[in-house]
């Protein structure tokens, strides 16, 4: 499913890689900053951090992936079963193998400045932008900044740097938007971790209070973007490659977004009209040829929406490192060309009970029915949080599930989610 060479046909280069994740290092910078209310859920960021495992979906055989703990065995067994080409995998971290680095491009999941420290210092070369340059545009303040600078559309609002900044913003959009929902973003944070949603003045009033208790701790004034939140009709994603002076468009994907903007899932292949992938197309290329002349080079993800109105916006937020769809990568070309054109990922949270293994949910999905010819259905994905097997824990299953019309990927997603509610220990 994933044995074709991929990221070397992007670079032009057949050195061997060496792949390490910072995953949640947007959580780590946004803690460094102000911060907006918003409930804390430790458990659900350390199963986040456990899908560095998605590296050796984009790596090659030759490769080394570092993982910072250990997969299940039981789903190690079952990549195998399903022919996932494995790389070589090592448990730890990046400072454990520095002499790997002297033999191996490095593909780090985020470049900063700490990276690029380390790779100068241990003789390696990486592919991926200059830390300055991804720093800067996985803010969403110089995301904004630079889509003005461009030219393109964006979402009503404003940059505001202080609470009056923040009041008088908020009053000048319920002026043109009376009743409209608002939104406020800091610079850093994914997935729905860096938004404080307004829907009244109360909100607006708890937000400013909070706000202010910051700044009398010396936390400095506020810098975030306010701006009106769209009703979308799509939720859309590109996947980039910027090298040399080319910018390849790699995906067209459809996000599934939760109303408080949390992502759930992707279409991998949606079905789009051919006049927005023209004009998606071009703003794409108009983004990419900006990047070029700043100096990026490597993957890329791009969220943009298509408003309720018709409106294209290009770029609302940009992932200046890898995501999860580009270690799907690979396996996406593989079923296009098996032609399976409609792909959807789904993440299932769930408690699970003591004696429960996955060995048992791999023979539920094994017995998905539904031909191979017209679909399937692959879990990518297995996390559990806490080291005690005597209690219950919470899990996590990524799946994919795919079909030669929507009516056979629905069947092999159906197949899936029966075989979580019926495989035993699972609390839903």
């Amino acid at each position: 499913m994933n044995n074709a060479p991929y990221v070397e046909h992007l670079t032009g280069t057949r050195a061997p890689k060496l792949w390490y994740s910072n995953i949640n290092w947007e959580q780590g910078k946004a803690a460094q900053a102000i911060r907006l209310p918003q409930i804390s859920n430790a458990s659900g960021d350390r199963l986040v951090s456990q899908m560095d495992l998605y590296q050796i979906y984009l790596a090659d055989r030759d490769d080394l992936v570092l993982l910072k703990e250990a997969p299940d065995p039981e789903f190690l067994a079952y990549l195998e079963e399903e022919k996932i080409i494995m790389p070589s995998i090592a448990i730890g971290t990046r400072s454990e193998y520095t002499g790997e680095f002297r033999h191996r491009i490095a593909v780090p999941y985020l470049m900063d400045e700490q990276e690029e420290q380390f790779l100068k210092e241990n003789g390696g070369s990486w592919i991926g932008p200059p830390a300055r340059l991804s720093v800067e545009l996985n803010s969403k303040i110089a995301t904004r900044k630079l889509c003005e600078e461009i030219g393109f559309p964006v979402s009503d609002g404003r940059i505001c740097e202080g609470l009056d900044a923040i009041r008088r913003t908020c009053a000048e959009l319920e002026g043109r938007h009376p009743g409209a929902r608002l939104v406020v973003k800091t610079a850093y944070g994914s997935s729905g971790k860096a938004l404080f949603h307004i829907h009244r003045g109360a909100d607006l009033e708890t937000l400013l209070a909070y706000l202010q208790r910051q700044i009398s701790r010396g936390g400095g004034q506020p810098v975030v973007t306010v701006e009106r939140w769209h009703q979308v009709e799509r939720h859309l994603t590109a996947q980039l490659w910027l090298g040399g002076t080319d910018c390849e468009i790699l995906a067209m994907t459809e996000q599934r977004i939760t109303d408080a903007g949390v992502y759930r899932g992707s279409r991998l292949h949606p079905d789009l009209p051919e006049s927005l992938i023209v004009a998606y197309t071009e703003q794409l290329q108009q983004l990419g040829k900006s990047l070029h002349s700043r100096g990026y080079e490597g993957f890329i993800g791009v969220d943009s929406i298509l408003d309720e109105d018709g409106t294209l916006i290009p770029v609302i937020e940009i992932n200046a490192r890898l995501t999860m769809v580009t270690y799907l990568l690979k396996i996406r070309k593989h079923l296009l060309e098996r032609g399976f054109p409609r792909m959807e990922t789904q993440s299932y949270d769930f408690k699970l009970h003591p004696g429960a293994t996955f060995a048992e949910f791999a023979e539920k999905v094994a017995s998905i029915r539904i031909s191979a010819e017209q679909g399937g259905a692959f879990v990518y994905g297995f996390h559990r949080d806490g080291e005690s097997a005597d209690r219950i824990r919470p899990c996590r299953v990524s799946a994919l599930s795919w079909g030669v019309d929507d009516e056979a990927e629905k069947l092999a997603r159906q197949g899936l989610e029966e075989a979580i509610m019926e495989w035993r220990g699972a609390v839903i």
